[in-house]
């Protein structure tokens, strides 16, 4: 590693003055490691290096200081450039920002010794078609929601898959997830978790009016789902919590796997098994402790 980005936003963490402080202290400690800051970061330090975004796409390894919002703006900085990510957690949760301020130090050591793996997670493609014209494309690691315009109105989409009639969603929202995604709206809507090695895609209504339409994995190789509003109203496109491009009458809305990957880094952790049960209290078996004999 001849150089690591760093990724956080001012005033989303009170510990984000002390990371980027130890960061410039383990930075005077290794002068063959380029050190560089995303210039928004130039009213809490003047340490490190500050340089722009575009300056950014060219560092060996980034690393995303705060909670997932902070990973997912990591993950569209390294879209098309297979920069690998390591996330920081100084939030709450931190799903996808792993590891922890006490260990920054010591990744970052093994971090530039080679001390660790590479893990992929797909991505999602969407474009919006007026006819045959490209409206707007884009990418996303964590999901797609398709909303009303009018929080009073329900979206009413009609969904094909490959080519075939698959349903008619009449919901609140329509979320397609990916597995990084499965543990992010998607599981708080009720859907499946997904482990980030598998190759799927989830279709999740969020609060549809029939009883029988579930969350519905389907495969993401060579898969192709087109979405269209039935009535010809217009709707909101959000990728990945950020808003997005209308969705208006006439158009259509085709999703597919994207050739792009999102590589996280891995340094002597547990991962996705153990993130599970710390973060999110998977438990499995209720543990019974035995009655004391009296």
């Amino acid at each position: 590693m001849k150089s690591i980005g760093i990724i956080a936003w001012p005033g989303r963490s009170e510990q984000l003055p002390q990371a980027l402080a130890r960061i410039a202290d383990w930075a005077g400690h290794n002068p063959k490691t380029k050190v560089l800051a995303i210039d928004v970061l130039g009213s809490i330090t003047s340490k490190l290096k500050l340089v722009s975004e575009s300056q950014l796409k060219k560092c060996d390894a980034l690393l995303a200081i705060g909670g997932d919002g902070t990973v997912l703006s990591a993950a569209r900085i390294a879209l098309s450039r297979n920069i690998p990510i390591l996330g920081v957690n100084t939030g709450r949760l931190g799903f996808l920002a792993e590891y922890h301020l006490e260990e920054l130090e010591a990744t970052l050591d093994m971090l530039i010794s080679g001390k660790f793996t590479i893990c992929p997670r797909i991505m999602l493609d969407f474009v919006i078609y007026d006819g045959r014209k490209i409206v707007v494309r884009d990418t996303v690691l964590n999901e797609v929601q398709i909303q009303a315009m009018d929080p009073q109105h329900m979206v009413d989409l009609e969904a094909r898959l490959n080519g075939s009639h698959l349903t008619e969603y009449w919901a609140d929202s329509l979320l397609i997830s990916t597995p990084t995604g499965s543990t992010a709206y998607n599981l708080s809507a009720g859907g499946p978790i997904l482990h980030p090695a598998t190759e799927a895609f989830i279709l999740n209504p969020v609060n549809p009016c029939s009883l029988s339409v579930r969350p519905l994995v389907i495969s993401a190789d060579k898969t192709n789902l087109t979405l269209q509003e039935c009535n010809g109203h217009p709707v909101r496109i959000w990728a990945d919590g950020r808003p997005g491009p209308i969705l208006g009458a006439g158009h259509r809305l085709e999703l597919s796997k994207s050739k792009w990957c999102t590589h996280f880094i891995q340094v002597n952790h547990f991962g996705f098994v153990e993130a599970l049960r710390s973060k999110l209290g998977w438990t499995g078996k209720p543990k019974i402790k035995a009655s004391a004999k009296g």
